[in-house]
């Protein structure tokens, strides 16, 4: 079984993707031996009104809940912002809430990043912060948003002592000044962009983190699906039951799926 924790569902402003519909990704997923993706809302990173965009991946989804895990996307700039994240969690069931302050317009230590962070933490569900959607070498000149700074987020991790974090699409995390933060067993981080074999990113990571930090991510349909299987197949020469944990156990258990 394999569980992936980055995907998104819905069409990009800035270029055509492939598997763009729900029903596309789940085929794409069966395809690649996925068992089941947490999946956000593309075009409500672009939406003037953000919960538009989570209400068609409800509504999208609905037909694939065997395979597909709708997440929230939230900006706490909008108005009403606290009306639709309730809607999203408590109503619609969805696993986390991906925050995007980058394309929002916000700083995750401001009064708006404040806000959204204090009251996901009262909701219990993990905040999910990619580091980017695509390398800044190959956007589109309209798309002006800088990679998410690694310094905010171990602010926003000592500010918020008990939220969950799920961080994908990261590159050259340091396993140590996570802990230091307080993340141990309070994150998860996908292994999309990190390296397996070359620098040993991930393998720093387990040392630093524990194996529990660790989950599968594809970053799809970005990213093509394979890059991320080889980089699970490098890992088994870890214990069956730590292959397991990274594969899909850590993320059932981080997001409260039936494993």
């Amino acid at each position: 079984m394999i569980i992936d924790i980055n995907a998104h569902v819905g069409a990009y402003p800035f270029r055509a993707l492939p598997h763009r519909t729900a029903a596309e990704l789940a085929s794409h997923l069966e395809q690649n031996g996925i068992t089941r993706a947490l999946v956000s809302s593309l075009p409500a990173v672009f939406y003037r009104d953000t919960h538009r965009g989570n209400e068609e991946l409800y509504a999208e989804t609905q037909a694939w809940r065997e395979r597909l895990v709708p997440i929230a996307t939230i900006n706490p700039k909008y108005a009403g912002w606290e009306r639709d994240l309730q809607q999203a969690v408590k109503e619609w069931g969805m696993k986390a809430v991906a925050l995007y302050p980058e394309y929002h317009g916000y700083a995750l230590s401001d009064a708006h990043g404040r806000a959204v962070l204090t009251r996901v933490t009262e909701l219990g569900v993990p905040i999910v912060l990619s580091q980017r959607l695509e390398d800044r070498r190959q956007r589109h000149a309209w798309d002006r948003a800088e990679d998410l700074n690694l310094l905010h987020v171990l602010e926003a991790a000592r500010a918020h002592p008990k939220l969950r974090f799920s961080l994908t699409n990261w590159a050259a995390l340091d396993g140590a000044k996570l802990a230091a933060a307080g993340l141990q067993g309070r994150c998860l981080i996908d292994f999309a962009r990190l390296h397996v074999v070359l620098r040993r990113e991930v393998p720093k990571l387990i040392a630093s983190l524990g194996v529990e930090s660790v989950a599968f991510g594809s970053h799809a349909p970005f990213d093509y699906m394979g890059s991320s299987l080889v980089k699970l197949a490098n890992l088994e020469h870890l214990p069956a039951a730590d292959y397991e944990r990274i594969a899909a156990r850590n993320a059932a258990a981080f997001f409260g799926l039936e494993a």
